[in-house]
Order: C-alpha cells, then structure tokens, then sequence
C-alpha cells in the first residue's frame, strides 16, 4: 500500500490543483505572455498563437484559428488549423497543428501524479530538438509547476506527413517494419548512452528503479497487478498466471536492475504499438512522449518487440532484431554495446514491466479513468505473457534477486 509520505504528497496535491482549477475557471483572463501557460486549447487567442508560432519571423501574425474535436485521456488533445497574414503565408509557418493540454482536475492529477505533463513538455523542450527520428514537432512546449498546466504544440503529423495510428489490434508490422522499430530505439538510446542525463536535463527525468517507486505509491501496483490477472485470466498464459504472486517483487527486482545493473540512456518508457505512427513513406515514428526515463535499453526493447510482434513472429525475429539493434548501436558510435548473450538475458527480464503496464490498465481501480478499452489491454498482454512464458522471465529476474 502507498506510504503515508506518499498519502500526504497527494493530499497536498489535490489541494494545489483543485486550488488553481477552480481559479482559472472563476478568473478567465488572457494569456499575454510565452511564459504565462494556458490552461487549455480553449483559453487560446490570436495574439498568445502569434507569440507562440511566429518567433523568429517578421511581422508575421496569426489572424484566426479553428478547434478541431477534442479528445480526452491523460491529457486533453485537440487539432489546431491556424491562418497566418501574409508575411506568415510567405513564411511557411505552421497551418496544420497539434494540442495537448491539461483543463480538468482529473487531467492534472493524472498528470501531476506520475509527472506525465512535466516529463513531456520537457521532452519536446529540451530533448527533441537534438534528435534525428521521426517524432512530431515542437512548436512550443511549457509546463507550470505550480498549476500542473501543460501546452504543448506540434505539428500535426497526420497533415504534415500522412500519418496513420493504429494499436495491436489492427497493425501487425512487416519484418522490415520491426526492424524499424529497433533502428529508431537505437537512433535514440545510441545519443545519450551513459551521458548523465539528470545533470544534462535535470530531476525531472528519474531513472527506472525511482518512476517504479513513483508508480507504485500513486497505483498500489501489487493491487493493480493482481486485478489485471483476474480480469485478462481469459488471454493470460496458464504457467505465468499460476505464478501471479511472482510478479510484482520481479517487477520491483526487474526495475532496480535496468536502473542500475549496466549501461543506461533515455528511454521513451511507453513503447506500445499505440504510440506509434507510419507516415506517408512508410517510415515509423514515435508519439505520447510523457513517461521518458533513464535505464538500460532492453525495458524499450521488451516492451517493443512483445507488444507489436504477433506470438509467432516474435518467436521468428526476436534474436535477428536484437542483433540487428546492436549493430546499429555500433553504427551510431555506441564502443562497446552489449554482448548479444547480455542484451538478450536483459530482454527475457524486462518483460515483465510492459506487462505490468497492461495489468495496471486493465486492472486499474474504480477511482481511476479507462486509460485503454480492455480488447487493447487483452490483445498487448496475450502477446506479453505468452513472451514471459517463453523466455522463462520470472526465473530470469530470481537469478539478480539472489
């Protein structure tokens, strides 16, 4: 169960979000400045937009915008299609972007929780510029600390580049496909292997062992993970359910490992075939940057590889793929990449978390949103526990557990 310390962290914080909520809902005022968040999509104007997207070009304003639906989960998402005078026109700037924001008290606490809204801002502020993948856009990216709002601004990626979303349900990648996936976690773990990256971006970005901890006081992730068996029992492999009391001390065991057992590097952290796109040539790139952290490569790789790979073409590809991630490591100018036998020992043992990501969603409390509609849930861990199974993860994690 959540420590008391915990307990009275989020008492607290309900008190500053509630706080601020219901101010901004009382005292509606405009935005006047880039350091001055908005709340929402909603509190947006022409002149905030202007300052926003049209640094950096002359006389360039935005004259009016339009809304598209709005779309909520963790955070608030909306479509945004600006209209620029014609210094802006001539310019290129942005027509086609993408919102993300957080209005509601349950979108701030979500957030605030887990730190979803701080580590994506961050991301898109600091991070994604020096990357050479595909990922959307920034355009402008603040957090408050104070208020827990969020607004984020990319392109948007399904103009800009064709893209199309899809889940385990409905996308089974090609081999050429997956060997995109690795070469794209490579691209990113490669630029900032073993760089120390709290002293480069700050405390913000918490390593695998300290977001477990995190995530285990907000969720009660024993809880969370013994619910998430009962409820996807149906999908679940028989030999890992009859071992379900093994899973959250491996989880625990698993995390403390990747954080401190080898190499670490920024990981995206959330690596589910939901948070992929194709664009329009084919190319795979990555989205919902907001659980970032530091660890060793193979929590990204795991959580890839089980949650896109159909059963049968995990069991093809899987040690092809992993070699083919570390050649691209070395290509990248990674010296020494893990031996083949270590990343893949590595692998077998950070299945466990992209499982528990999916126990937790399916498993989640009653005072807790529908993150995922359950088929999602099922179809990600049919795939990830045949995968525990497999690979013999539970004994795996036992032989660093002691």
């Amino acid at each position: 169960m959540p420590g008391i310390k915990a307990r009275v962290q989020m008492v607290r914080l309900v008190g500053q979000v509630g706080y601020h909520v219901t101010g901004e809902h009382l005292r509606r005022r405009p935005r006047t400045t880039l350091h001055d968040v908005p709340p929402s999509s909603d509190a947006l104007t022409v002149e905030w937009l202007t300052l926003a997207l049209c640094q950096g070009t002359p006389d360039a304003e935005v004259i009016s915008f339009e809304l598209g639906p709005r779309n909520d989960g963790t955070s608030a998402r909306r479509t945004l299609r600006v209209t620029y005078n014609a210094a802006g026109r001539d310019a290129g700037l942005p027509e086609a972007v993408f919102t993300k924001s957080a209005p509601s008290f349950l979108n701030r606490m979500v957030a605030a929780g887990a730190r979803l809204a701080q580590i994506e801002a961050s991301f898109y502020r600091f991070v994604r510029p020096e990357l050479e993948i595909e990922a959307p856009a920034t355009l402008y990216s603040a957090f408050d600390p104070v208020s827990h709002r969020l607004m984020l601004i990319t392109d948007d990626v399904t103009v800009t580049r064709g893209a199309t979303f899809g889940t385990a349900l409905d996308r089974r990648l090609s081999r050429a496909q997956a060997e995109q996936v690795v070469t794209t976690l490579a691209a990113l773990h490669a630029r900032y292997w073993n760089a120390p990256l709290q002293d480069m971006f700050g405390d913000w970005l918490r390593d695998t062992h300290q977001y477990m901890q995190m995530l285990d006081d907000a969720l009660d992730a024993s809880a969370r993970i013994l619910s998430g068996f009962e409820r996807a029992r149906a999908v679940i492999a028989p030999q890992v359910y009859a071992r379900r009391q093994e899973m959250y001390p491996a989880l625990l065991d698993s995390q403390r490992h990747n954080a401190f057992g080898g190499p670490t590097t920024y990981l995206h952290g959330d690596v589910h075939p939901g948070n992929w796109y194709v664009t329009r040539d084919g190319t795979l790139g990555l989205y919902d940057w907001q659980m970032c952290v530091i660890g060793g490569p193979a929590r990204d790789l795991a959580y890839a590889l089980t949650s896109h790979l159909t059963i049968e073409d995990r069991r093809a590809w899987e040690h092809d793929l992993l070699e083919r991630y570390r050649e691209e490591l070395a290509a990248r100018g990674v010296d020494s990449p893990p031996s083949t036998a270590d990343l893949f020992l590595d692998y077998r043992r950070q299945v466990v978390y992209g499982m528990f990501a999916w126990l937790a969603t399916i498993g989640r409390s009653p005072l807790q949103p529908k993150y995922q509609p359950d088929e999602i849930s099922l179809a990600n861990l049919e795939r990830m526990t045949q995968a525990c199974a497999d690979l013999d993860t539970l004994d795996a994690i036992r032989e660093i557990a002691g």
